[in-house]
């Protein structure tokens, strides 16, 4: 069995050391180069189904455009992977275009399994599983926490979350395309031997043509998200400049519900149950309604 893993090289910033506001605050060294998380949990399921399958599983990496994250590509390929294949594509790709290429190399490689990230990252759409599906015409699972494989025929039995805490347990006829969720185990760091026994393995490129695949829609804008405003309540008018200025430094001039309960623990516990009932949480109790 062929699996194909589709790996993304994404650059994460993890902080805004910068001055300049047109480069929005940010450095080279804000930004470090990785392979997208949900991928490496597909990788984790090739690598299980390559040491569990009865007549073994051969693991292509692939990658789309330039190599960014040269060091982590090799960490991927000494924990057990095979091959790594590159499709050299330049500049902006909408997720069309690029699931239009990743098939194109699927179909090169011949491959009978296709896993892939939920989302990545950076970008975070979640598209291009299942458009690579569709281009390929495969059947498409989305979701996947775990793979079994049967003994009789190709296809697979994938365990799915299906949302709010539900877990679907799919057959699957094979070939097919498979997006995993992240929350399986991430593969352990490999060995020193295994470092060592990897050498500097080759990377295999693909050469596409990819003018000839138009975008099927194109990015004009992005926007941060839009703060949340807290509401405040206006100062009063009544009270002199000095006041409305302490309202305003204080945030609002709402009273607050609540008191500071002293005394013994029985005292407390009767103040937390008066301070209840005031509040209409619990109701009060009625004379003679303990006597009986």
């Amino acid at each position: 069995m062929r699996i194909v893993v589709c790996l993304k090289q994404i650059a994460h910033t993890y902080a805004r050391s910068g001055r300049d506001p047109d480069s929005n605050y940010l450095e080279p060294e804000d930004k470090v180069l990785r392979i997208n998380p949900c991928d490496e949990f597909a990788l984790a399921l090739a690598l299980e189904a390559k040491e569990y399958l009865p007549g073994g599983a051969e693991v292509s990496l692939l990658t789309l455009g330039p190599i960014l994250a040269q060091i982590e590509l090799v960490r991927c390929l000494a924990l057990g992977a095979d091959w790594l294949f590159q499709v050299d594509a330049q500049g902006y790709l909408d997720p069309w275009q690029k699931s239009s290429l990743l098939a194109r190399s699927v179909q090169k490689i011949e491959a009978d399994l296709v896993l892939c990230g939920r989302e990545s990252l950076d970008s975070a759409n979640g598209q291009t599983g299942a458009l690579l599906a569709h281009h390929l015409n495969m059947p498409f699972v989305s979701g996947v926490r775990k793979i079994d494989f049967g003994t009789e025929g190709p296809f697979a039995v994938v365990r799915r979350a299906a949302g709010r805490g539900t877990r679907q347990v799919l057959r699957c006829p094979l070939p097919a395309v498979f997006s995993v969720e992240a929350g399986n185990t991430i593969p352990a760091p490999p060995s020193y031997d295994q470092k060592r026994n990897l050498g500097s393995p080759p990377i295999q490129k693909l050469v596409l043509d990819a003018a000839g695949v138009a975008p099927r829609y194109v990015q004009e804008a992005q926007y941060p998200p839009r703060p949340r405003v807290k509401p405040l309540t206006p100062p009063d008018n009544c009270l002199d400049s000095y006041g409305r200025v302490s309202e305003l430094l204080s945030g609002s001039s709402m009273e607050k519900k609540g008191r500071m309960l002293t005394g013994d623990p029985e005292t407390q516990v009767e103040g937390i149950i008066t301070f209840l009932q005031e509040s209409g949480v619990l109701e009060p109790e009625k004379e003679g309604e303990l006597d009986g």
